[in-house]
Formats: structure tokens, C-alpha cells, sequence
């Protein structure tokens, strides 16, 4: 007997299918301030003590060891007055990006380059999120993300190119910044070097990978929409998203042509 709009989304021989992502912080890059943030939901709310939630600094030099890349897309959509986010991909070239927002619903549907301009109209940036390996309070190695746009992205794309097979060798350090001007707006773009990195290190960073894997082997075997139905981190971690705005001086977006997006 079939049973019309039943969805299995496990079993006892494919239990993984909706394993939450490993991370265990989501950082990104603060292009107003030259900075690397995270939102951590234990500690109180400065601006608002009855609410939890607050974006702590992470002080520079920051250093991490990359584990994997995805595309995905962030933003702010003001007809809605919500955020704008989608789901992972790998090859923007190939896979499908399903681009919501929180209060508006679908925006846009389909390969990076079809889309692209409708959802930068919208507020949408296209986004790399990079799975990182950082070190903890502790010393002991986490999975992480850091997620770049604009301009940052910009330096990201132009540190890989020389670097490439390096990437996975050792690990990546953010030293400062580069100071820019788009009109009015100052904008401040990571500078990456690469920091070499002993036998241990490298083994837990391995290890580490292996659990990520794990996890985006099921995720990216779901149908695209699947993927973003519940939103994967920092959505789902960052409760403020869809209802703070953007700053009034935002990082100005670049121009990245299609033969230019990273994957």
C-alpha cells in the first residue's frame, strides 16, 4: 500500500540522513571593521539583557585549517524584512540554488549565473562558506565555518590561485587587513598567509574532515529544496538574522564575473 506525502527521511541502514552540521562555530568576516565574529547563543544579549545571543570578536591573528568549500547565499530582504539564505552547493556551474527568505518565501530558483542578478536586487550575496578547522578555549581542534563575501571574497579568490595546492597542506592564517574606499564607503579585505603545520595537527585536522564528510555526503544527496527546509548553519544558530538589518554602511559588493565564482 503506498501512502501519498509520506517522506522517509531515515532508516536503520541510512540513520544519517539528517545529521545536523558538525560545526561548532560559525564565523564570518566583518568588512566594515576588519574584523572575524562569531554569534555565540549562551551569553547575553549586550544591547538587550532579557535576550541570549551575542557576536563576540575573535581577535587577529586569526588561524584555521581548511577542511572543505561550499557556495551558498546571504543577505537581507527588505520587502519581506527578513534575511535571505539558501542552500550549500559545490559546483555553482552545475547544482541548483534554492534562495528564500525568512518571512518571503522562494526568490529564486536555479544555476548561479541564471539568477544572479535577480538576487542580488533582492540583497542577496553570494557567499563562500568555508569548513574550517579551529582551535578551541582548550587547545583542542573543532570544525568551524567561516563565511566570506564582497570584497573579502574578492582576496579570498586571488589568495587561492598561487596557493592551490597548498591549501589542504597547511594551515591558512588572516593577518589583518587591507584597507579600501568605493565612494564613501571604507571597506577592509582580509590579507591570508599560509602557516605550516606539524604531523599531529594535520592528522586531527584529517580526522576531523572524515566527520564532515560524513555529514555532507547525506546532506547534498537530498533534493535541493530538502536541503534548506530547516536552514543550515549560521540560519538556524544566529536566531537575529532575520530580524536585524544590515549596517548602514555595508561592504560594498564586487563585481564577480561568472568565470570568476570559485567553484
Amino acid at each position: 500500500m503506498k501512502y501519498p506525502g509520506r517522506k522517509v527521511e531515515m532508516s536503520r541502514s541510512n540513520p544519517t540522513d539528517n545529521t545536523p552540521n558538525p560545526s561548532n562555530r560559525w564565523y564570518e568576516w566583518d568588512g566594515s571593521n576588519g574584523e572575524i565574529r562569531y554569534f555565540d547563543k549562551t551569553v547575553k544579549n549586550a544591547k538587550d539583557p532579557n535576550k541570549m545571543g551575542q557576536n563576540i570578536i575573535s581577535k587577529l591573528p586569526f588561524v584555521f585549517i581548511l577542511l572543505d568549500e561550499t557556495a551558498t547565499v546571504k543577505g537581507w530582504h527588505d520587502p519581506s524584512e527578513s534575511g535571505i539564505y539558501s542552500n550549500e552547493v559545490r559546483d555553482t556551474r552545475a547544482d541548483v540554488l534554492v534562495v528564500k527568505s525568512f518571512k518571503g518565501g522562494i526568490l529564486a530558483e536555479g544555476l548561479y549565473s541564471q539568477i544572479r542578478d535577480r538576487i542580488g536586487n533582492m540583497g542577496g550575496h553570494f557567499t563562500t562558506n568555508l569548513y574550517i578547522g579551529y582551535k578551541d578555549a582548550a587547545g583542542a581542534l573543532q570544525i568551524g565555518s567561516l563565511q566570506i563575501k564582497g570584497a573579502a571574497l574578492n582576496s579570498w579568490v586571488e589568495f587561492k590561485k598561487p596557493n592551490r595546492s597548498e591549501l589542504y597542506k597547511q594551515a591558512i592564517k588572516i593577518t589583518g587587513f587591507v584597507e579600501g574606499k568605493k565612494g564613501k564607503i571604507i571597506f577592509r579585505t582580509p590579507i591570508f598567509n599560509l602557516v605550516p603545520i606539524n604531523e599531529k595537527t594535520d592528522a586531527d585536522a584529517k580526522a576531523l574532515d572524515q566527520t564532515l564528510q560524513a555529514y555532507l555526503k547525506g546532506y547534498f544527496s537530498r533534493p535541493s529544496g530538502d536541503k534548506i527546509s530547516k536552514p543550515s548553519a549560521p540560519i538556524e544558530t544566529q536566531p537575529g538574522d532575520e530580524e536585524e538589518p544590515p549596517r548602514s554602511n555595508p561592504e560594498p559588493e564586487p563585481e564577480i564575473r561568472d568565470d570568476d565564482v570559485p567553484f
